[in-house]
């Protein structure tokens, strides 16, 4: 997220970009220290529609602000954030496929227990907030199912159901850059089409821009949580490993700490750059329950602590008690 909020704001125009660097200063003057591209993001959609804004806010707000002044819509906000809409949908879909391929075949191989099809039995439910089709390439070869199935006549259509065979399942609970809704369905296409599709109207990508606790009502995105929160229920002796993910999306972390009060045993381990630091940030009952792992994504110290962190061996010992 880091790189994708430096890379941005270098194809946008010169005002755009000096209005993102703008955001970002304040929002680190105001103690966001972590500030991303999808910070602007949540900026920018409160700027375009303040009332809305407000109610999703709420009556916290007076906490927060002496006087809470009647904004009007901002049209330049609406036309920003739309750009970097754009900018993130090109960047994901022509994402490095060679290089993810290679980490997904060194991490998946690396990884304890047993394996079918070079994937680690306990590894076999997926779930990602990317939008991109990086983890969808290195699965293809292997079989999965992913929500999504093929109706007569109308494609690849998302149905919420994932078969719970031998194979391998893979939700991506913010959407993709390949889903579309057409006609009222969401479907999956390998490009981009207009206004209108088959004669029926396109609505737009299906992605969560930015997160927030209401896409979690609304479909395709309430049935991918709900099968979330039903895997992570499910889960006993095997760990759940979390790659990357900030933590900072309301629904998924509820989904996490329902899990803990059904099964306080659930290990939970986390890999991600100063994943030490940020265990800090996290809420009760996340932050003595989250094993935090520092490094790089299928780097060899990383892929060895994350070995060791499963095992509960050396440092990780007392963490899995």
């Amino acid at each position: 997220m880091q790189d994708f909020t430096a890379e941005i704001p270098k194809a946008l125009k010169d005002d755009e970009a000096s209005e993102v660097y703008s955001i970002l200063a304040r929002l680190i003057e105001f103690g966001f220290a972590n500030a991303d591209i999808e910070s602007v993001m949540d900026v920018l959609t409160a700027r375009a529609d303040p009332n809305r804004a407000k109610r999703s806010i709420g009556p916290r707000l007076v906490e927060f602000a002496e006087k809470v002044v009647n904004k009007t819509s901002d049209i330049r906000a609406n036309s920003l954030l739309e750009r970097i809409k754009e900018q993130i949908e090109a960047r994901c879909a022509k994402a490095y496929f060679q290089q993810s391929d290679a980490h997904y075949e060194k991490f998946f191989k690396h990884a304890p227990t047993g394996t079918i099809n070079g994937i680690p039995t306990h590894l076999r439910q997926i779930f990602t907030t990317n939008y991109d089709l990086c983890v969808d390439k290195f699965l293809r070869r292997r079989g999965y199912v992913d929500g999504f199935e093929e109706r007569a006549g109308y494609g690849r259509v998302f149905t919420g159901s994932w078969a719970r065979a031998n194979g391998y399942t893979l939700c991506k609970l913010h959407g993709s850059v390949n889903w579309f809704e057409i006609g009222g369905r969401i479907t999956q296409l390998s490009f981009a089409p207009g206004q209108s599709y088959m004669d029926e109207q396109v609505t737009g990508r299906m992605m969560v821009y930015p997160a927030s606790e209401k896409y979690a009502l609304i479909t395709p995105y309430a049935e991918c949580l709900f099968y979330l929160r039903g895997s992570l229920m499910e889960r006993s002796a095997d760990p759940v490993v979390v790659i990357g993910y900030s933590f900072r999306d309301s629904p998924i972390n509820n989904a996490f700490v329902d899990a803990i009060k059904v099964n306080p045993g659930l290990r939970i381990i986390t890999l991600r750059r100063y994943a030490n630091a940020h265990q800090y940030e996290l809420e009760e009952p996340l932050r003595s329950r989250v094993i935090p792992i520092d490094g790089d994504f299928a780097s060899d110290k990383s892929l060895n602590d994350l070995d060791s962190a499963i095992r509960g061996e050396g440092p990780f010992l007392r963490l899995n008690q």
